[in-house]
């Protein structure tokens, strides 16, 4: 088999590369190198919840809302947002023609797949998985395993600030190039809570953590999670849809998102202290 085969993730990465006028590439790479350095800089990237998941405990009904509230803003629509944003790249087909569109798809289906529930198979002539691995179905098994029912989430009041942080992403629906970039700053902000929450919601709780919704984001024993790739074809698929005009508004917006999501997180913190 060829690399293109054996390496999907690699070679869809350059052929949305590829895509692109190389001038307006390199351009939308040193905007998105901006745009996580202003990630790495605010305050949302040192938010003392990680501290207090590392030092408390919380009870199992505040871990529960805790989960419920997450759940509204973050869990229950990102993979809505992931095949919105694999529908919206239509729009790419009018400026790089059918390669825009068809490489962008590519790649979004690979994250698609991981979110579904799909694993690397070791048969080359098979995929792997199945649904009982979706990332949304497990987030309802960790709500279940709780105490709650996965269903209330359906209808569930959530805070302004959780429902401020859905927005985040419900609002760009129809703009590619504004939800290709919340979706990759989301993926680059997770990881840095995921680990210290998982093990806060064990020596809470005693539930198993080890398996399930909270080993999704984890690190694993080499300093890597799901998330590192993720987050590598967020900021490709971005580098390939960003106009150069448009960079002073994205920035704007991304400086918008962060500060509801620490909001966001500041809810969290008065939840779990309360």
């Amino acid at each position: 088999m060829s690399n293109k085969v054996d390496d999907p993730r690699g070679y869809g990465r350059k052929a949305c590369q590829d895509s692109v006028d190389p001038a307006v590439w390199e351009k939308n790479v040193k905007f998105t190198q901006k745009l996580q350095s202003l990630l790495l800089k605010h305050p949302i990237s040192s938010h003392p919840i990680k501290e207090f998941f590392e030092n408390e405990t919380i009870d199992k009904e505040k871990t529960l809302k805790l989960h419920y509230e997450f759940g509204h803003g973050f869990a229950q629509i990102f993979t809505d947002a992931v095949v919105r944003a694999m529908y919206e790249s239509k729009s790419l087909e009018a400026r790089l023609g059918p390669a825009g569109k068809s490489t962008s798809r590519f790649l979004w289906a690979i994250n698609l797949m991981d979110e579904l529930g799909y694993v690397p198979s070791g048969n080359t002539e098979s995929y792997a998985g199945n649904p009982d691995g979706a990332h949304y179905y497990l987030y309802m098994q960790t709500i279940n395993q709780l105490g709650g029912d996965g269903m209330n989430l359906v209808h569930y009041d959530a805070t302004a600030e959780t429902k401020a942080c859905r927005a985040s992403f419900e609002d760009n629906y129809s703009d590619y190039e504004l939800l290709c970039c919340v979706l990759a700053l989301s993926e680059s902000i997770f990881d840095k809570f995921a680990g210290a929450w998982a093990d806060n919601i064990n020596k809470s709780t005693g539930m198993d953590t080890s398996q399930g919704y909270h080993t999704i984001h984890v690190e694993d024993d080499e300093g890597e999670s799901i998330d590192d790739d993720h987050s590598e074809d967020g900021w490709c698929l971005v580098n390939q849809a960003l106009q150069p005009e448009r960079h002073d508004e994205i920035e704007a917006r991304v400086k918008e998102w962060l500060d509801v999501w620490y909001k966001f997180a500041d809810k969290m913190m008065e939840i779990a202290a309360s």
